[in-house]
């Protein structure tokens, strides 16, 4: 199974290099990576560096900015086998999206469709009867059962963060 760590949004220099939005909460993993996929295609990192929000990228044979122009839009991804095991209460999106979502009073809201980061916090989108988002907060008790494949949320504190699409 693959992960997503990272988005190519623009060619950088004239020697190929591009520039990465990190979606990973350990950016630096770039730098320890050997190779990886993008767009579906394994390339080897020639050097990675993080700087201010982004991820610099020199991959092997992407020499100049005209192939790395090739890159923008794609997605940059690794074996699970290669990423970092999760701390606890962390998980991977992956694993989350699709999961039935529960209130803790046993109310079924529905199935997690998507997880948008927005800077502040990750934002849950839940497709049910309705759809609804809301921000994931350590207030809300967020539990995930992965055999069940099912994420319980406080109802009390979910009923005053979520926001419904009419």
């Amino acid at each position: 199974m693959k992960l997503t760590i990272g988005e190519i949004v623009k060619a950088q220099g004239i020697k190929g290099e591009v520039k990465v939005k990190p979606q990973t909460s350990d950016p630096a993993q770039f730098g320890r990576l050997k190779a990886v996929s993008v767009g579906g295609c394994p390339l080897k990192i020639r050097s990675a560096s993080v700087r201010g929000d982004f991820v610099y990228v020199s991959f092997e044979g992407i020499g100049d900015r005209n192939a790395a122009e090739l890159l923008i839009g794609k997605r940059v991804e690794i074996d699970r086998s290669q990423a970092r095991k999760p701390d606890k209460d962390e998980y991977f999106v992956v694993d989350l999206v699709g999961c039935k979502v529960m209130l803790d009073d046993g109310t079924e809201l529905g199935t997690l469709t998507a997880i948008d980061n927005y800077g502040s916090a990750d934002v849950f989108t839940v497709t049910g009867t309705r759809t609804v988002r809301f921000p994931f907060l350590k207030r809300l008790g967020l539990a995930f059962d992965e055999c069940k494949r099912t994420v319980t949320v406080n109802k009390e504190r979910f009923d005053e963060v979520c926001c419904y699409e009419d």
